[in-house]
């Protein structure tokens, strides 16, 4: 797996169903289900240093975004997983729990 750009990253959490919200240093991707923010949290530097982000970071990305692969990094982020894919993943893993009223 390649680096991958902040943009390409950023836009990707965006078209998958993330809400951006902006800190001081860094801007936070929180994943939303059925229109609710979950306990899935991603941090992106807001720094010049990190307009690509190397191998190190993406792996752990992974984890922040309760991915098992690189692949499956790989496909949430250069689009072959759509944010319905994502959310399935993360209900069937047990990240994401439905609430019954």
């Amino acid at each position: 797996m390649k680096a991958i750009s902040r943009d390409t990253i950023e836009r990707s959490l965006a078209d998958k169903g993330f809400e951006k919200e902006d800190g001081r240093d860094h801007r936070f991707w929180y994943f939303l289900y059925q229109g609710k923010r979950t306990a899935i949290r991603m941090k992106i530097s807001r720094g010049t240093g990190y307009k690509d982000y190397p191998i190190t970071l993406l792996k752990w990305m992974k984890g922040q975004l309760h991915l098992d692969s690189l692949g499956q990094l790989d496909d949430l982020l250069r689009c072959p997983m759509n944010g319905k894919e994502y959310a399935e993943l993360m209900l069937r893993k047990g990240v994401v729990v439905l609430k019954e009223f």
